[in-house]
């Protein structure tokens, strides 16, 4: 084989290699992806495995399928007796719609921003109900509930799923 030939040969191999790798992405089986053309959603893969796509004109976006933590800024709350108390909670979600959650937030640090103060404010309106006693001892699980379906109702368009809201500490301020 003579010289220009293996060179051809060589840039013909190196351009089909590069629009091989431009044209497969793998998806993980923690992972959807989104594929987007021109910035505009195409289509979702839940499925892991390799997946085609057209290079240069679609681009991935990979969205986690696992249960995310979202963990909120220790609050101060007032109890329905009036009672004051510092509220340390955590919440636990999901990605259940790639495309709702892509089209209406973009990413996660957008959507940890928009849920932490839907948390606060069902925290808020909750604990706001309860009494003190209820919050600390008797009703904690039956009131995390009820934050979770009200946190749930809201973040609803959003492609979200809550998972968990969980009080992790509640006590008295420090005098």
């Amino acid at each position: 084989m003579s010289h220009p030939k293996l060179v051809i040969s060589l840039i013909l191999i190196a351009v089909l290699g590069f629009l091989t790798s431009a044209t497969l992405f793998t998806v993980h089986q923690t992972q959807q992806a989104l594929v987007l053309q021109f910035g505009d959603p195409r289509r979702v893969i839940d499925e892991p495995g390799l997946h085609f796509k057209l290079p240069f004109v679609q681009n991935i976006i990979y969205i986690d399928k696992r249960i995310l933590d979202l963990d909120s800024p220790t609050e101060e709350l007032i109890a329905a007796d009036q009672k004051r108390l510092v509220v340390d909670a955590y919440t636990r979600y999901r990605i259940k719609d790639p495309l709702q959650f892509f089209t209406s937030l973009r990413d996660s640090r957008r959507a940890n921003s928009r849920l932490a103060a839907i948390v606060s404010s069902s925290m808020r309106s909750v604990v706001g109900e309860a009494p003190f006693e209820d919050i600390v001892r008797t009703r904690r699980d039956e009131l995390m509930t009820k934050i979770r379906e009200l946190v749930n109702e809201q973040t609803y368009d959003f492609g979200i799923e809550i998972v968990d809201v969980r009080i992790r500490r509640a006590d008295l301020p420090e005098a």
